[in-house]
């Protein structure tokens, strides 16, 4: 009796070191499993396993939630602006652009300081370059003949007023008068005739901006009325946006840039005349004081957020909490207990680049994520 129970001992104390001897071996360090799973510790029953479960949910513990940086917050439906979203392009103000044209034939030359390259900066006043006049051998012929002719009618004027004047108080002063007058319209058409062809016409910038300039070159043979520098000032500019919805003509109150949301848009007023089958909008920029300056180029592609004069209801919510799935819908992720979150399809529109509005698929008193949506939508 004593020699089967010290043999039922044996064998028991024999299963307790197999039994430890495979839970050392289950929870030790670099320990797999068949699928070259890490078998740190037993497997999670079917439904509480870490990651994307059956119904599309998602199971994640609180640290590791804290690792993604997931944020969440109880959202509640509230009234809003409407928006609408627009395409533009950026035009320039007609206060903010000046070209430079000849008003004479001549050959272009250089100023003081060269001719402006395109991008430069140029003050009014500056001079940009000349115009040198210059005739045909039988046009300077004619020219040179007449200007001749004008010296030689104003000697002969000066020889006549200096034998009157020798005459002393018998010279008859309205002679005298006459001649003198003669001889300043003399001297003036002189001065004239001379300045046409030998001083250039100056070109001016008519006013301080960007200099822009196509195919000049030093020598260049120019007609009257050619427009040889344009001159964009970035300060005034706008925007020239299209619908074919004539009811935002009188709802449309302020817009942003999409790529600029510290730029603020005035509307000005729309087209009366229909421009490729669409109704021309024109903004102004508005610049609030300490926003982030950003270059506006001629004929750049913009997108628009244009608030309108309605209010819709909905629930507001960063951009980053909506995020696509498989199906390329959108869905946001609503948290149903401290470790799970289900993902939720809405249907929404754009406030502003940072800010959409929920319209459907999202109840109030819901926990949303708002942060790390994107990281959640990639567990798989």
């Amino acid at each position: 009796m004593n020699s089967t129970i010290r043999c039922f001992t044996s064998l028991l104390t024999l299963a307790g070191l197999v039994l430890a001897s495979s839970l050392a071996v289950i929870a030790a360090p670099g320990a797999h499993g068949p699928d070259g799973e890490h078998l740190t510790e037993a497997r999670p029953t079917q439904g509480n396993a870490i990651g994307r479960q059956a119904d599309g949910s998602v199971q994640m513990p609180m640290a590791t939630q804290q690792q993604l940086g997931i944020l969440t917050q109880w959202v509640h439906s509230s009234i809003t602006e409407k928006y609408v979203q627009l395409d533009g392009v950026v035009r320039h103000h007609p206060s903010g652009r000046a070209v430079v044209q000849p008003s004479s034939n001549g050959r272009l030359d250089s100023g003081p300081h060269g001719l402006p390259v395109s991008g430069q900066v140029v003050q009014a006043g500056d001079v940009l370059g000349y115009i040198r006049y210059q005739d045909s051998a039988y046009e300077l012929a004619n020219q040179n003949s007449e200007l001749i002719a004008l010296r030689s009618d104003a000697e002969q004027v000066q020889r006549d007023i200096r034998r009157l004047t020798a005459l002393g108080d018998l010279a008859p002063t309205q002679q005298l008068e006459q001649l003198q007058t003669q001889l300043q319209r003399l001297t003036q058409q002189e001065q004239l005739l001379q300045q046409g062809l030998e001083k250039p016409e100056v070109l001016l910038a008519p006013m301080a901006g960007i200099v822009h300039s196509d195919n000049i070159s030093r020598g260049q043979w120019v007609q009257a009325g050619t427009t040889l520098f344009e001159i964009i000032n970035p300060a005034q500019l706008m925007i020239e946006a299209a619908t074919v919805n004539a009811h935002l003509l009188s709802d449309i109150d302020m817009a942003v840039l999409e790529h600029a949301p510290d730029i603020s848009l005035r509307f000005t007023g729309y087209g009366a005349r229909l421009k490729q089958g669409q109704i021309p909008l024109y903004f102004e920029p508005v610049m609030h004081a300490g926003a982030t300056k950003v270059p506006l180029i001629l004929e750049q592609p913009v997108r628009l957020r244009a608030k309108l004069k309605q209010q819709q209801q909905g629930i507001v919510l960063p951009a980053q909490a909506v995020v696509r799935n498989n199906a390329n819908m959108p869905v946001v992720w609503i948290k149903l207990s401290a470790e799970r979150f289900l993902p939720q399809q809405v249907q929404y529109m754009p406030l502003d680049p940072e800010r959409v509005l929920i319209l459907q698929g999202l109840g109030d008193d819901n926990r949303v994520v708002i942060h790390g949506a994107s990281l959640l939508n990639q567990v798989r």
